[in-house]
């Protein structure tokens, strides 16, 4: 990804229409990426974006000089994400999360080379048929790094349900690879 000088930043503090455009065409790629992970309805990931996008600029003139501008833009896209989805699960009478504490966590499964055989977008589709909670846990703590504390107070469930969901999705996944690579090996075979 292009990386925003600080120039550019600059002129974005200083509320220049003409780099704030700039700067959200070398974002709008990398933003839809992260949104891409948690939200399935393409509609709502452009909203979130934006609303993203907002954020961005108006914290551009608090961020620390220290902290990294994409991780800190990925971090406020996640947050955004899960403030919105959070937001509608509320809206929608479905605001309390099932606690599930299960402690028993397995390690990183191996996927036996699936994933040379298996396609970025097929993953994708994959992941997109997790639960939503689930598939929001597992990204946080698979693909962004964070921890099960981090998680279980961002999304507000215990730090097991947190392990319970990245155990959940990791067998799920599993099994999914496991019927992509049959199906793999049934249409070489034919």
């Amino acid at each position: 990804m292009l990386i925003a000088n600080s120039s550019l930043l600059e002129r974005c503090i200083r509320k220049d229409s003409a780099a704030q455009f700039e700067l959200y065409k070398v974002l709008r790629d990398m933003l839809l990426s992260v949104a891409h992970r948690y939200e399935r309805d393409a509609l709502q990931r452009k909203a979130m974006v934006n609303t993203a996008f907002l954020k961005i600029l108006d914290n551009l003139p608090t961020k620390h000089p220290e902290a990294p501008f994409e991780a800190w833009c990925r971090r406020i896209m996640i947050n955004t994400v899960l403030n919105e989805q959070r937001n509608q699960r509320t809206a929608n009478g479905h605001g309390v999360l099932k606690q599930v504490d299960l402690s028993d966590t397995h390690g990183p499964s191996a996927f036996n080379g699936a994933e040379e055989t298996i396609q970025t977008e097929e993953l994708q589709r994959m992941m997109d048929r997790l639960p939503t909670v689930t598939r929001q846990v597992f990204n946080l703590y698979a693909i962004d790094g964070w921890k099960h504390k981090e998680i279980a107070t961002s999304l507000g469930i215990s730090e097991g349900t947190s392990k319970w969901h990245v155990s959940h999705a990791r067998q799920a996944l599993q099994g999914m690879l496991e019927n992509e690579l049959r199906s793999h090996i049934k249409m070489r075979i034919a």
